[in-house]
């Protein structure tokens, strides 16, 4: 039964990539693939003595419509933990020319699925549009427009650590990729009982 379901799934989510072929509706088929939809980052020495807190800078640049409601966009966010497990998901909404601010440490690895401190491990962002004017990190259609940056936090010398930041890399979004992370969000959340879940409230900074 489950692999039915699971089956169905994938079969509604092929239909919304065909219907993202027309711009009209939904971002081209292509700009799903590479641009402003899905992209990926790594996040390093968090929770750690003496390192200086990581950023993750999230922006909405105006494809969909430059007013609000009707350019809102999710930014659907995954932490995953140094061993490729989901620890938590949130999906964040950003007004057109909006910038969101979330920190490493006290929105995305805080409260984790499982006991313990997060210091390192990925983190996925997904552009969707929002679901009856909300966000849904298990549900949503891929649209592009979220764009970000995150600062990594890096081991210098003795006990010294330093800092960059890079524009999140933007990554292919295959149907199979999409299905997972929206299903693991919302067994994540199911289950958690509260846990897993990631915060949306702007660091300010």
């Amino acid at each position: 039964m489950h692999q039915l379901c699971r089956t169905l799934a994938l079969a509604v989510l092929g239909a919304a990539f065909v219907v993202a072929a027309n711009p009209s509706t939904a971002v081209a088929q292509e700009t799903v693939s590479v641009d402003s939809v899905y992209a990926l980052s790594y996040y390093s020495n968090a929770h750690t003595t003496g390192a200086a807190d990581g950023t993750l800078r999230l922006i909405n640049d105006g494809n969909v419509s430059d007013s609000s409601p009707a350019g809102d966009l999710c930014a659907s966010i995954y932490v995953f933990n140094n061993a490729e497990e989901m620890e938590g998901c949130c999906s964040c909404k950003i007004t057109p020319n909006g910038l969101l601010t979330l920190s490493i440490n006290n929105n995305l690895t805080t409260n984790n699925l499982t006991p313990g401190s997060l210091t390192r491990g990925v983190v996925k962002v997904l552009s969707t549009t929002p679901t009856a004017g909300w966000c849904n990190a298990a549900a949503g259609t891929p649209y592009g427009g979220i764009r970000g940056w995150i600062t990594h936090t890096q081991k210098s010398t003795g006990t010294s650590f330093s800092q960059t930041e890079e524009e999140l890399t933007d990554a292919s979004l295959g149907q199979a990729e999409f299905a997972d992370l929206q299903e693991d969000c919302g067994v994540l959340i199911e289950l958690g009982s509260g846990f897993g879940v990631c915060s949306c409230r702007d660091a300010g900074r």
